[in-house]
């Protein structure tokens, strides 16, 4: 029980520290002058599906967690959205000759990065809670279905300019402007951008089942 109890404090220190660095890193968008004050907001927004995964893992309730599973699919692709916002490189040139770009670079990349990370982290925490006894077969279909999602997600808030909240509170708008944006161009981007997620997902997850074994091992040993 002292054991159970302990690895609980761990993993909400673990998450107050996710959630602590998230904080710093808005602050820091908000006080500085960088060009990329939208960071905060899609920052914000990668944050929230980790949130959602984690009410997954407290509530006991089915109905909960099945809730917050949904809201979780909804706000997923935000995270993985965040790629695209290398796109906001045109506005400040692509050149690293000039010293204020390495501090352009340093933030974009940084709040990209830690966007796409905790769309991952939030992926794998439901993993852990309704696939772990699943084999691989079943977890590559899995993290190729996210995948998919994600991408038609990503197109919808990218080039139609949907939030995740619209489902809900305009649901017929979203309908519509879905079912008129179908075209090769969508098919495509979908696509490309499905593949990319799969294989970022794909080494995440089995990259970590392979760091996991080998602590397994090295426990066994000693």
């Amino acid at each position: 029980m002292g054991y159970k109890n302990a690895m609980t404090k761990r993993n909400v220190m673990n998450m107050l520290v996710v959630h602590l660095v998230v904080l710093v890193f808005i602050l820091f968008v908000l006080v500085t002058p960088t060009h990329f004050d939208f960071l905060m907001w899609n920052v914000f927004l990668a944050l929230l599906p980790l949130d959602f995964a984690l009410l997954v893992l407290i509530f006991k309730s089915k109905l909960l967690q099945a809730f917050f599973s949904l809201l979780w699919l909804l706000f997923f692709p935000n995270t993985m959205y965040m790629i695209t916002d290398f796109i906001h490189l045109q506005y400040i040139s692509d050149s690293l000759d000039v010293r204020y770009q390495y501090f352009n670079y340093s933030v974009l990349s940084a709040g990209i990065f830690i966007g796409v990370y905790l769309g991952i982290l939030s992926l794998e925490l439901l993993i852990q809670k309704f696939f772990i006894k699943r084999g691989g077969i079943t977890v590559l279909v899995l993290l190729a279905i996210v995948s998919l999602v994600s991408s038609i997600g990503i197109y919808l808030g990218r080039f139609l300019r949907l939030n995740s909240w619209d489902v809900f509170t305009n649901f017929k708008f979203v309908l519509a402007n879905t079912q008129d944006a179908v075209s090769a161009h969508m098919v495509a981007f979908v696509l490309l951008f499905a593949g990319a997620q799969f294989a970022i997902l794909v080494v995440y997850h089995f990259g970590g089942r392979l760091l996991a074994n080998l602590a397994v091992e090295d426990s066994q040993r000693n």
